[in-house]
C-alpha cells in the first residue's frame, strides 16, 4: 500500500511541475506578443508573415496563384504603401487574369488602404490591416463555399443522381460530398478537364468518400450526359454574359441541351463581374501542357477557359438562392472593380 501510494503521489507532483513549466512558459509567450504588438515594425512583419500562412493555409502556390515580395517593404508611410500596394495587386491580377476572386480580393486589400490613408494611418497598422482583412476575406470564403454546396443539395429531387461534372472544382466536389452525406447517394460522372486532368484528383477525393465515379475523357463526357440527372460545373468568374469556367464547359452545356439536362454553375457571389471588366481576361497557357515536342509544322494552342453563356444553364447557385440569368447579369454589373484595378478597355 505504502508502495502504491508513494508512486501515485510522485506522479501528482510531477504533473504539478510540468504544469507550472507550462504556466511559465505560456507567461513568456504572452508577454513576447505583447511586447511583439507594441512594436509598429514587428507588428506590420508580422501581418505580412500571417497574410502569406494564409494564402498558403487557403490552398495557393506562390508563384502560381500569389507573389510574394521577398524584400521587406520600405514604405515609409500609408500612401507609399498604398502605391506599392497598387502595383503589386495589378501583377496579382496579371497572373491570374481568368479568376475572379483574384480581382475581387485584390479590390478589398485596396479599399482597406484607401480607408487607412486619410486616417493617417501609421504604415505598420496598415500592414496590420491587410494582414487581418486577408484573414477576414478567408473565412468568409469558407463559410460561403460551405453555403453554397448545401444550397446545391436542393436541386436533388431524387436518392442516386448521376451528377456530371468537368474538371475540377472545389465548390462541386464539396457539394456532392455534402449531398452524400445527406443521404442522396450521389453517383459523379467526372470528365478529366485536359491537359492539367484535375478531374482525376477530384475523382479520387469523391470515390474515397463513397460516391460511386465513372472517370471519362472530356470528349466523351458529351455522349454520355444522357445517363446524368443534371450537370453542375465550378466558376472562375460569372459575368452578365457567362460563366468562366474551364475549356470543354461550352460543349458540355450544349449537349446537356440536347439531351434535355439541366445544367448549373456553383459560385460564389465573390466570383460576379461584369463582362466589360478589362482585367478579366481569357489568356493561353505553355503550348508544352499539350505537346511537349511537337511535330514540325504543328503549333499547340493551350486555352484554358472559355465562357459559357448564360441561356445554356438553368441557373447559377449561389449562397443563398438559385440565380436565373437576368438576376446573374444584374448581380454582375453591380460588383464593378475600381477603375484603377479594372484595366484599360
Amino acid at each position: 500500500f505504502e508502495t502504491e501510494r508513494a508512486t501515485k503521489y510522485g506522479s501528482l507532483e510531477k504533473g504539478l511541475q510540468d504544469a507550472a513549466a507550462q504556466t511559465a512558459k505560456l507567461a513568456s509567450s504572452t508577454e513576447g506578443l505583447r511586447s511583439l504588438l507594441d512594436n509598429s515594425r514587428a507588428r506590420g512583419q508580422w501581418g505580412e508573415r500571417m497574410a502569406d500562412d494564409i494564402l498558403r493555409a487557403s490552398g495557393l502556390q506562390e508563384g502560381t496563384q500569389y507573389l510574394k515580395n521577398r524584400a521587406l517593404d520600405t514604405s515609409t508611410s500609408a500612401p507609399a504603401l498604398r502605391a506599392a500596394l497598387l502595383a503589386l495587386l495589378r501583377v496579382a491580377q496579371a497572373a491570374q487574369p481568368s479568376m475572379a476572386l483574384i480581382h475581387q480580393f485584390a479590390a478589398r486589400a485596396l479599399e482597406i488602404a484607401d480607408a487607412a490613408v486619410p486616417r493617417g494611418d501609421e504604415v505598420a497598422d496598415l500592414r496590420a490591416h491587410l494582414a487581418h482583412s486577408c484573414a477576414a476575406e478567408r473565412q468568409d470564403l469558407a463559410a460561403a463555399t460551405f453555403a453554397v454546396a448545401h444550397q446545391a443539395l436542393a436541386l436533388i429531387e431524387e436518392r442516386e443522381p448521376w451528377i456530371a461534372t468537368l474538371s475540377a472544382s472545389r465548390t462541386v466536389c464539396d457539394a456532392m460530398l455534402a449531398a452524400r452525406r445527406a443521404g442522396l447517394a450521389p453517383r459523379a460522372l467526372v470528365a478529366e478537364g485536359r491537359p492539367g486532368r484535375e478531374g482525376r484528383a477530384m475523382a479520387a477525393t469523391l470515390a474515397a468518400a463513397g460516391i460511386p465515379v465513372w472517370l471519362v475523357v472530356d470528349a466523351a463526357l458529351p455522349l454520355l450526359l444522357s445517363q446524368a440527372r443534371m450537370v453542375w460545373i465550378g466558376a472562375d468568374a460569372v459575368t452578365d454574359q457567362g460563366v468562366v469556367n474551364k475549356i470543354g464547359s461550352f460543349a458540355v452545356a450544349i449537349a446537356a441541351r440536347e439531351h434535355s439536362v439541366p445544367v448549373y454553375a456553383l459560385a460564389t457571389r465573390r466570383k460576379f463581374l461584369p463582362a466589360t471588366t478589362a482585367a478579366l481576361r481569357i489568356v493561353e497557357m505553355p503550348p508544352s501542357e499539350v505537346w511537349k515536342h511537337p511535330a514540325e509544322g504543328v503549333l499547340p494552342r493551350n486555352v484554358y477557359f472559355e465562357s459559357v453563356p448564360l441561356a445554356l444553364l438553368r441557373g447559377v447557385v449561389v449562397e443563398n438562392a438559385v440565380l436565373g440569368a437576368s438576376e446573374v447579369a444584374t448581380t454582375a454589373r453591380e460588383r464593378a472593380l475600381p477603375d484603377e484595378l479594372a484595366g484599360t478597355p
